[in-house]
């Protein structure tokens, strides 16, 4: 069953490729920056453990008995989030990604990979990305917001967040939830049929990306192939952990795998080499394929080697275009901030293997 589910997700996917191409290879939108804009929410999420549908799952473990903190254990989730804290409340949107204990004291901490995101009025297929620490036992916890999409490209912000009700028996918690984030830029999105080459005398010509800059910012586009292999005998993708219910569900929800992936100039996989995307990603929707990403690009061609982005937003596999959110970088990419525009582009629906096209905006500092 559960192959004939992942040949069925490989043929949607494939049949998406040739009808979007055209579409998503040519817009083009000028850069016009804007005043920044400060947006306040206020929800509850529901982290449930117990009973037959759980939206935490266990995924990975320490692999020692002596601890005896629960260091190490590494959770999927897929918590609905709502506007008012009974189960029963209007859903607002879902927290999908991976969370992890990572103290070994008796103060219990998680690390939060995770997407918030939205499904109801002006902010639907919007969402924020949050990395941070979460120091459980304190009553008032602040985290991180490091970027989004859709509404909230280019976000910085933070989330306060308090625990309403929590089952110490079972672990089940609802959390309100309140964010402040603010906006400051604007889509900027270049056709690569029109990027310039730039590039230093010292480097060979950069057909694949573009520098503008604009007062005290820099606008970069850059367009390459992400070549995801997972068959034969030297796979750049490996399934590292999974849940009890991963095999018996829908999407493989839990699954989590590492990767190094190529980055090339074209999608041929003997194109030029300009990087690889090295991290992790894994399945973090119950009743959808949706991917959470936490991955490095790094960059070894021109004047952008020893450079890289961060990425951490949800990827809905089965969407012809999906917007990711840019959260950091190094290099030329410090205290970048900006957005992924992802394609597939062919996918072998017998292995998995699959290339996909990446057109990407990032907005730093000069």
């Amino acid at each position: 069953m559960k192959i004939v589910f992942l040949a069925w997700i490989l043929v949607q996917i494939s049949m998406s490729i040739l009808p979007t191409q055209s579409k998503y290879y040519s817009e083009s939108v000028p850069y016009k920056p804007r005043a920044e804009k400060v947006t306040h929410l206020r929800f509850y999420l529901h982290d449930i453990l117990s009973g037959k549908k759980p939206t935490a799952v266990k995924i990975a473990g320490a692999n020692f008995t002596g601890d005896p903190t629960p260091f190490g254990d590494t959770l999927a989730i897929d918590d609905p989030l709502t506007e008012g804290p009974e189960a029963k409340s209007r859903v607002v949107g879902n927290a999908r990604g991976i969370y992890v204990s990572s103290s070994q004291d008796e103060k219990p901490t998680l690390v939060l990979y995770v997407d918030l995101g939205f499904t109801s009025g002006r902010f639907n297929g919007s969402s924020l990305s949050v990395f941070s620490r979460n120091p459980i036992t304190e009553t008032n916890r602040e985290l991180a917001v490091v970027g989004g999409r859709g509404q909230f490209r280019f976000a910085k912000g933070f989330v306060l967040v308090r625990t309403h009700s929590l089952d110490t028996v079972s672990g089940d918690a609802v959390l309100e939830t309140l964010v402040l984030n603010s906006l400051q830029f604007v889509l900027l999105f270049s056709s690569p049929l029109l990027w310039a080459v730039e590039a230093q005398t010292q480097y060979e010509p950069i057909t694949w990306a573009h520098r503008l800059e604009t007062n005290n910012e820099v606008i970069t586009t850059l367009q390459f192939y992400f070549h995801d292999k997972l068959s034969g005998q030297n796979p750049s993708v490996v399934r590292i952990a999974q849940a009890l219910q991963t095999n018996n569900s829908s999407t493989l929800f839990g699954m989590l795998v590492m990767i190094d992936d190529l980055l090339t100039v074209g999608p041929d996989p003997s194109s030029r080499a300009v990087g690889r995307a090295r991290g992790m990603y894994g399945s973090a929707g119950k009743t959808g394929l949706e991917l959470i990403m936490v991955l490095n690009y790094g960059f070894t061609d021109g004047i952008y080697n020893g450079s890289s982005f961060s990425l951490l937003s949800i990827n809905p596999a089965l969407q012809p275009v999906r917007e990711m959110a840019i959260v950091g970088g190094t290099g030329l990419f410090r205290l970048g901030r900006g957005y992924a525009l992802a394609h597939t582009h062919w996918i072998d629906v017998a292995t998995g293997d699959a290339i996909v096209g990446y057109n990407v905006t990032i907005a730093t500092y000069v």
